[in-house]
């Protein structure tokens, strides 16, 4: 703590960088105001990231954030109606927006084939595929909307129907690069814009896809799951039947992660029990694949993306017994993982152990967390 007699002695200082120095005034008249008042007049008017133990990149995220705002004003102030002068109208750039967005819509699950590639990679015995039917159907709603709301719109726009508030709001979404509020509900997926919302949905769809055609794949990308703690679940359960003769049960089992040294691309085969998670970002800090610890950030990266991470499953018990020295470390960060860097309780995931070789209090004051996305 703070409050303690050694921040009084000549030579303490809360932090220090060449000439400024935060510290407690000791000489001259200490039991005059003014001497604090003239010592406080003398630190900067804008203070380093480092004076409250966040990186220098703690700046460069709040003017980020801040110019963001601006322009995101700007936009909203905008007036929505077409001016005159040369020049495509509003409907008509919408109107070849949709067109475009039609022809780049993925197909259709059909649940009879979705049911029979499932029964062909194990069926619904397995926690996995249970979790894999339940997104497939979760995506397909949203494909349809999409595709219902986009004949809608075209239609409105040549006048054959009539436009409704909800289309309204669609061409004016459509119009700023905006993604549409139904979609954004239906999907629960936030994006800034139309062009990273439709990219999150065509890799959902490739992934999903894929592993009902060529089984599950060597590592996941959970960024692309509508319910990944329901993901996360399914994988204890696996692991939890794969030990039914040790008679494990699943109120006892915690997740087990570790930072693997490869990225996806050099995957070779899957893991025997567990899986392989690939794309969380770092937020805060970056880490270090040749000591496997977390490191500080570098200057200007906001965010580093973690190598492939196994996620297993272990009994609390044997977690416990194996738990590090907490006074001699290396010491385990309990990383908290959110969807997306607006990090609320809706946005939480989970937390994975990440090995720091600093205290964890260190990652903690700087707020360090792990990302899904970092849009």
């Amino acid at each position: 703590g703070w409050l303690t007699e050694g921040i009084l002695k000549p030579g303490f200082f809360f932090y220090e960088n060449g000439h400024v120095q935060y510290t407690i005034p000791t000489t001259g008249n200490v039991n005059d105001i003014e001497t604090f008042r003239k010592a406080i007049d003398q630190l900067p008017h804008i203070d380093n990231p480092e004076v409250f133990g966040l990186h220098t990149n703690a700046d460069l995220a709040y003017r980020t954030m801040q110019t963001k705002m601006v322009l995101e004003t700007i936009l909203n102030v905008q007036p929505k109606e077409s001016g005159g002068g040369g020049g495509l109208t509003r409907e008509e750039i919408v109107l070849k927006q949709a067109e475009d967005l039609q022809l780049k819509l993925p197909p259709d699950f059909v649940r009879d084939e979705v049911n029979q590639q499932i029964k062909a990679i194990g069926g619904m015995g397995r926690p996995l595929n249970i979790c894999l039917s339940q997104e497939v159907d979760r995506l397909q709603k949203v494909i349809a909307i999409v595709r219902r709301m986009l004949v809608n719109l075209k239609l409105a726009i040549a006048g054959t129907i009539v436009m409704s508030a909800e289309l309204a709001q669609m061409l004016d979404a459509l119009f700023m690069a905006r993604v549409p509020e139904l979609w954004q509900k239906v999907s629960q997926l936030v994006m800034p814009n139309i062009g990273l919302w439709w990219v999150n949905i065509l890799s959902r769809h490739e992934q999903l896809s894929n592993w009902l055609h060529s089984n599950r794949p060597l590592a996941f990308w959970l960024t692309g799951f509508f319910n990944p703690q329901g993901f996360l679940t399914a994988n204890r359960q696996e692991v939890c039947r794969r030990h039914a003769k040790e008679n494990w049960a699943l109120d006892d089992m915690v997740d087990h992660s570790e930072v693997l040294k490869h990225d996806k691309d050099e995957l070779r085969r899957g893991p025997e029990e567990g899986v392989y998670i690939h794309g969380l970002f770092l937020d805060g800090c970056k880490w270090d694949k040749g000591k496997e610890r977390l490191v500080d950030s570098d200057p200007k990266v906001l965010y580093a993306q973690l190598p492939v991470i196994h996620i297993s499953a272990v009994l609390s018990v044997h977690k416990r017994s194996n738990a590090i020295d907490a006074q001699t470390g290396p010491w385990l960060y309990n990383c908290p993982l959110y969807k997306t860097p607006k990090r609320t309780g809706l946005n939480f995931v989970t937390s994975i152990e990440l090995r720091t070789e600093e205290h964890p209090n260190k990652w903690t004051l700087r707020g360090v967390c792990l990302l899904c996305s970092k849009d």
